[in-house]
């Protein structure tokens, strides 16, 4: 059973004909082409980011896509989709992010050189609420003065509570089958792996564990990125059980190898306590934070960071894809409740190689992206449809507006 990705902001602002989504006979006309075409039996339903509380901004002349966007739907996604999904025979999940609370929008002398997206993320940005009334819930590093902004720490209980809340609220009224985590993040890349995640709680919790500061030059760092991982399961654990009351299940999106991976930092991914335990109904593996999944364009492409023991990015400390599958994933969900799929939504499609990925036991299969599948005119001129964006730009002098 594939899964279908949707991120519907995209075929919102950036769609054709049925491919824009912006009517529920279009939506219900390709959940039948992704059922019959992509063999989906689940779609992951990516909310718009006006859903969340937070404040939208933009430097004169831009203004904010995924703002415009929600502006032009006079429908309730959460009440439609679930139940056309159903129609269609698929089931129907709500697709949030962990880490990727926003930012503000830095001075023009910062964006002229460090910037998203220069395409169409360059002048504008989006911060919540929550980070907003709580900066301090967002990570830290070694000096306690810079953070990156849109990561909160799980260490703080608090954080931990208002991102369940936000997500039963919405969850509970609607026929959703369930929750996707996504830990992808669209953040600024930390300049190193080790740089952030030195928040108070975690500091004191390290040191009445090991008896040392984890800002000591000797430290080993392995306990500190352990313990970090530490309250992501801790947090899917209270989530397990938040979800479990009404009788919802849960995904979890994760990078390839045992730690986050860039974008992130060497945090654990303890993926295979999460399985042993029962925590996660699905997992999905080789989630992308350096890539749009839309268009393929980079994120962040200034920014890469150093220091990673795993990276997906350039492959350090990890085999090949399928011997990954095969020799790791694939035997710790066997005999479990845990369905394991492959994300590729990050490359071209391959008969061969999702022939190849299906055929190891223990995959349940894979997750490609709609906006890929629904609009080829975008996707063959490698830009944003003309019209609704520019096709083109020059990375510091642009100031064309977003129609």
């Amino acid at each position: 059973m594939n899964i279908v990705s949707v991120s519907w902001g995209d075929h919102l602002t950036f769609g054709e004909g049925d491919g824009r989504l912006d009517t529920p006979a279009k939506v219900a006309r390709r959940m039948r082409a992704w059922r019959d075409e992509l063999g989906a039996g689940a779609v992951h339903w990516r909310l718009l980011r006006a859903r969340i509380p937070g404040r939208f901004s933009a430097a004169r002349g831009y203004r904010h896509p995924s703002l415009r966007a929600a502006r032009v739907i006079g429908w309730d996604d959460f009440a439609i989709v679930p139940r056309l999904a159903h129609e269609a025979g698929l089931e129907a999940w709500l697709y949030v992010s962990l880490f990727d609370e926003g930012w503000p929008l830095p001075p023009p002398h910062v964006r002229a050189v460090s910037y998203h997206n220069a395409m169409h993320w360059q002048h504008v940005a989006w911060q919540s609420e929550l980070t907003r009334v709580h900066p301090e819930w967002v990570v830290v590093d070694r000096s306690g003065r810079r953070r990156q902004w849109g990561v909160v720490s799980c260490a703080y209980p608090e954080a931990r509570r208002a991102f369940i809340d936000r997500w039963l609220a919405w969850l509970a009224p609607t026929r959703f089958d369930g929750l996707f985590v996504c830990l992808r993040s669209q953040s600024r890349p930390a300049d190193h792996a080790d740089q952030f995640g030195y928040n108070d709680p975690a500091r004191a919790a390290f040191r009445q564990r090991h008896g040392v500061d984890p800002l000591g030059a000797d430290v080993d760092p392995r306990p500190w990125r352990d313990m970090l991982g530490g309250y992501l399961t801790t947090l899917l654990v209270e989530l397990r059980d938040a979800l479990a009351a009404h009788g919802r299940r849960l995904g979890v999106g994760v990078a390839r190898g045992d730690v986050l991976g860039p974008p992130l930092g060497n945090t654990t991914l303890h993926w295979r306590e999460w399985v042993r335990r029962g925590l996660v109904d699905v997992l999905v593996v080789d989630q992308n934070s350096s890539q749009c999944p839309s268009m393929w364009h980079q994120l962040w492409p200034m920014h890469r960071g150093t220091g990673y023991v795993q990276n997906y990015f350039d492959g350090t400390g990890l085999p090949p894809l399928l011997e990954h599958v095969r020799d790791a994933y694939a035997p710790c969900v066997a005999g479990t409740s845990t369905r394991l799929h492959v994300a590729r939504q990050w490359h071209a499609r391959s008969v061969d190689m999702e022939r190849e990925l299906c055929a190891i036991p223990g995959v349940s299969g894979l997750v490609f992206s709609s906006f890929r599948h629904d609009n080829p005119g975008p996707i063959a001129q490698g830009n944003w449809v003309a019209g609704r964006t520019t096709t083109k730009h020059t990375k510091n002098t642009n100031r064309k507006k977003y129609s």
